[in-house]
């Protein structure tokens, strides 16, 4: 009975209906019965639900449960049944995963080859070789291109390397050459586990390459005995620690180790950019000695060569360097501004006028400071989504919206976004723009944004600058003396309106707080220390959010870049970065060192120069709102 309802279920899914609670009720048990194998006591609920969009999870449960506790070759057709059925489907795509590996646990790697496919990770490709080997066949190509790496592999490649080994094809040459390229990624456990599969008197190699990376003064009594590539990781490591030092041995390193041009210009490049990203006068300097035919698609090094000469007001070499960009780089509204604002600098108001009279026009960061140089008012170009409904017939028919809309209503945002996923793959831009407008009506306002940036739809300010909380974020900015257009701001740049989003560090929720910092706010409210499920709460973590961030301002004496860029890289970092004099801000932002924090603060000054627009209060300009950077910023014993 239970495999006839199964089959069935395969193809209705796109007959759902509105689901009752009583559905989701019901959905919620038999969901939890398949996932413990007790899904034959529930046949009258499988009826009920038929015509449920998430029926099809239920199927998938019991085929997971049923793969861990039974597998055999009837079950296998089941599976491979199911999955060919609902290849978008995220239980399913999960399911072939545990499928796979339990063909390959039982031996069974003729179906383990016949369904495995290509670009699906790492374990995978070493699973499907591995199925070519216990075949009889001979993949010696593909198994040394996974063993030539310098980084552990994941399990699944260890048969693989074993192949390998008992074919004789992992000797001393090969076990050095992957050793060398775990020195050069810095992996250096497992270079050493490497040295010990080498034979005694053959480590000497190894043990060489890993004392000068792990002691890069080392390189002062270097010579071509060193590999070169391993001379060059060490050098950029001595380079971190002790630059001046790096500098001055590299034009006798190169020549000593007789490097080839391109280690030379890999050596050069560290060196100019630490300069650059640490405000040294000596950057612009090692720029010059570097082979700029190199350098030509490097968008990198060429954009903190122009930010060097920006911070050292070099205004000439700003406008040489951003001539000589490639055009695509120099398309770019960064080097358009600073284009004209070196001619201004320079006094060439004509031509200035002429770059930054079109820039002004644009709604970005250096769209509204090229509006500010030229004293008009700044751009908003709201445009409305115009409707579209043939668009949005075809986002409708797909089954993965049903399924998305009902896993929120259960408040399963992960899942529903791995459906969201699902149905936005291959959709044109017209549907995809649709597509954002209905995740705009659920008020799933992350999902929407970036579904009508991938429609490169970029002028409906409603959906793309979405204002909720309003309450919340109204009494806490006022609490803490803070522009709601700025809590807003910061509130977009960290979550996208996200209440449960948890970033790989840590930080939680709509102002990405990481718990020790809420836990000192809460001490300085004189409120309960939350935990981090507290966090996920909007008024939680908005009230902790907006004084921490006025804690922010009143320790940068009000410096709405500096605050900003402290809220995301910590105080620290920015005592670290302040200038020998006082500076324009738009000079500091322009030179952050890190490229997130740098992007960071030009999005929050961007996205508050639009929700003041929405909030209705003056648009603050960002030459007034933006104060001058100052050497020295006396501590107000504010959180920090």
């Amino acid at each position: 009975m239970r495999i006839v309802l199964l089959a069935g279920l395969w193809l209705c899914a796109s007959l759902a209906t509105a689901a009752t609670p009583a559905q989701r009720s019901l959905f919620l048990d038999t969901l939890a019965a398949a996932q413990q194998g007790r899904l034959d006591s529930e046949q009258a609920a499988l009826a009920q639900l038929q015509s449920y969009p998430l029926y099809n999870y239920i199927s998938a449960a019991d085929l997971r449960y049923r793969l861990d506790h039974d597998a055999g070759p009837s079950l296998d057709d089941e599976i491979r049944g199911f999955v060919t059925a609902n290849p978008d489907l995220p239980p399913a795509v999960s399911l072939r995963r545990h499928w796979l590996n339990s063909l390959a646990r039982r031996g069974r790697w003729q179906a383990v080859l016949d369904n495995s496919g290509a670009d699906e990770g790492t374990a995978a490709t070493c699973r499907r070789i591995n199925a070519q080997i216990r075949l009889g066949m001979n993949p010696r190509a593909q198994a040394l291109d996974l063993w030539r790496v310098g980084r552990s592999q994941p399990d699944a490649c260890d048969p693989v390397f074993a192949w390998l080994d008992d074919q004789g094809l992992l000797g001393p040459d090969e076990i050095r050459r992957r050793a060398r390229l775990a020195v050069i990624e810095g992996q250096y456990g497992l270079a050493r586990y490497l040295a010990k599969q080498m034979p005694g008197p053959q480590t000497a190699t190894i043990d060489q390459w890993l004392a000068v990376s792990q002691s890069p003064r080392q390189l002062a009594n270097a010579d071509r005995s060193l590999d070169a590539d391993v001379a060059v990781h060490a050098f950029k490591r001595l380079a971190l620690s002790d630059l001046d030092t790096a500098a001055d041995l590299l034009p006798v390193l190169a020549e000593r180790m007789d490097l080839d041009a391109e280690q030379r210009y890999e050596m050069k490049r560290y060196v100019a950019l630490l300069y650059a990203q640490n405000h040294q006068a000596q950057a612009l300097a090692w720029f010059a000695r570097i082979d700029h035919a190199r350098m030509a698609d490097d968008g990198h090094a060429l954009g903190w060569e122009i930010r060097s000469a920006i911070y050292q007001q070099r205004w000439p070499l700003v406008v040489e360097a951003i001539r000589d960009l490639p055009a695509d780089i120099g398309a770019d509204e960064e080097w358009r501004y600073w284009h004209g604002r070196a001619l201004f600098e320079m006094g060439q108001d004509t031509q200035a006028q002429a770059i930054l009279e079109p820039l002004s026009r644009e709604r970005s960061y250096h769209g509204y400071l090229a509006a500010d140089a030229l004293d008009r008012q700044y751009s908003l170009n709201e445009r409305p989504l115009p409707a579209d409904a043939a668009a949005a017939a075809r986002v409708r028919a797909r089954p993965a919206l049903a399924r998305a809309e009902e896993l929120r209503a259960l408040g399963r945002d992960h899942q529903a976004g791995l459906e969201w996923n699902a149905l936005i793959d291959g959709l044109d831009n017209a549907a995809l723009a649709e597509a954002a407008r209905i995740a705009y009506q659920w008020q799933w306002y992350s999902r929407a944004i970036i579904t009508l940036a991938k429609a490169d739809y970029w002028d409906d300010l409603d959906i793309r600058y979405p204002m909720p909380y309003s309450d919340a974020i109204g009494r806490f900015a006022d609490d803490n003396d803070l522009d709601p257009a700025y809590v807003l701001a910061i509130m977009r740049t960290e979550s996208l309106f996200q209440p449960a989003v948890r970033s790989p560090a840590g930080a939680v929720g709509l102002m990405q707080l990481m718990p020790g910092t809420a836990r000192l706010v809460s001490r300085q409210l004189g409120t309960a220390s939350p935990g981090s499920a507290a966090l996920t709460v909007p008024e939680v973590n908005i009230q902790l959010g907006s004084r921490y961030l006025a804690d922010m301002l009143d320790r940068w004496h009000g410096n709405l870049a500096l605050a900003s860029a402290s809220y995301n890289a910590g105080p620290g970092r920015i005592e670290r970065w302040l200038p020998g004099e006082p500076m324009d801000p738009t000079i500091w932002v322009a030179n952050i060192p890190y490229t997130e924090t740098r992007g960071y603060v030009q999005r929050a000054m961007s996205h508050m120069t639009v929700f003041q627009a929405r909030l209705d209060e003056t648009i603050v300009p960002l030459d007034s709102r933006m104060d001058t950077v100052k050497t020295d910023y006396a501590d107000t014993g504010s959180l920090n």
